[in-house]
């Protein structure tokens, strides 16, 4: 994927109450505030992104990409969200793939959120 832009497919666009699922969370997350802690803290994690696709199909986005986390695990991750008519996003779900890699990425937000967030959010 050639990217023209440095701008985020969806990071910017964040409504108030926007929603995040997540394999790597027990539960929904929402707010803004919050979900853009869990989200920016879970991209400080990668050594390496590397996109695979960006599309959209009316209100709604797609992102693949691969990434590499600390201590050389390889995942996929897969990013949905959907728009409301003023374009922000009010739904973010992110999965990742194969499931060693969703228990390091979990295990590395916990130890960086839970004082924040709480512990049971996090596998």
């Amino acid at each position: 994927m050639t990217q023209t832009t440095t701008r985020h497919p969806f990071i910017e666009d964040l409504a108030e109450e926007v929603v995040l699922t997540s394999s790597v969370l027990r539960r929904t997350v929402s707010g803004r505030e919050k979900v853009l802690r869990i989200v920016t803290t879970g991209g400080s994690l990668y050594r390496s992104n590397t996109p695979r696709f960006l599309g959209h199909v009316e209100d709604r986005g797609l992102l693949e990409y691969d990434v590499e986390l600390d201590g050389g695990v390889h995942a996929s991750g897969l990013v949905s969200f959907r728009r409301d008519e003023n374009g922000k996003v009010t739904h973010l779900h992110i999965a990742f793939s194969p499931l060693d890699a969703v228990l390091t990425f979990s295990t590395s937000l916990r130890e960086r959120l839970a004082d924040e967030l709480g512990t049971e959010l996090f596998l």
